[in-house]
C-alpha cells in the first residue's frame, strides 16, 4: 500500500496519476467510497482510494469496523489511499466535526502504520516519508 497524503488541493491526485499513468481504478473520487464496489475488482489491478473523510464522516458510531474493513480491503492489493490532512488549523467548535478529525487522524495513523511508502505533497511537491 502507498499512502499519499497532505493539504486540500496540494497536488495529490496528480502525483498519483503520475505514478500510475491512467492505469488504476478509482474508487471514492466521484462520490461516496463504496468498498463494496472495489470488491468485484481483481486483486491484481491497481486501485486509488480516496474520499476518506467523507466515508468516516458516515461511519464514525462504528469507527473501529469502519477502518477494519477499509485496511481488510487495501491488504494484498497494489492500492494507492489519497488522504487529505484535515487536522491542522483551528480546532473544529462542532463537537462532531471534532470527531471527525480526530478519527480521520487515528485512521490516518494506522495506514501509514502498515504502508509500504508514505509520501506528502506540499504545494505539488513530493516528500518521501517512508
Amino acid at each position: 500500500m502507498h499512502v499519499i497524503l497532505g493539504g486540500e488541493a496540494n497536488g495529490k491526485r496528480q502525483f498519483v496519476r503520475e505514478q500510475l499513468n491512467g492505469s488504476a481504478v478509482w474508487l471514492g473520487d466521484d462520490g461516496l467510497l463504496d468498498l463494496s464496489a472495489g470488491n468485484r475488482i481483481s486483486p491484481n489491478v491497481p486501485v486509488v482510494v480516496t474520499g476518506l473523510e467523507t466515508y468516516m464522516a458516515g461511519r464514525l458510531a462504528e469507527e473501529q469496523q469502519a477502518a477494519s474493513e477499509l485496511l481488510s480491503f487495501i491488504r494484498n492489493r497494489e492500492a494507492y489511499v489519497i488522504v487529505t490532512d484535515i487536522g491542522r488549523g483551528i480546532v473544529p467548535a462542532d463537537p462532531e466535526a471534532r470527531a471527525l478529525r480526530d478519527a480521520c487522524g487515528r485512521l490516518a495513523q494506522l495506514l501509514v502504520n502498515e504502508a509500504e511508502t508514505v509520501t506528502r505533497i506540499w504545494f505539488g511537491l513530493p516528500q518521501k516519508l517512508k
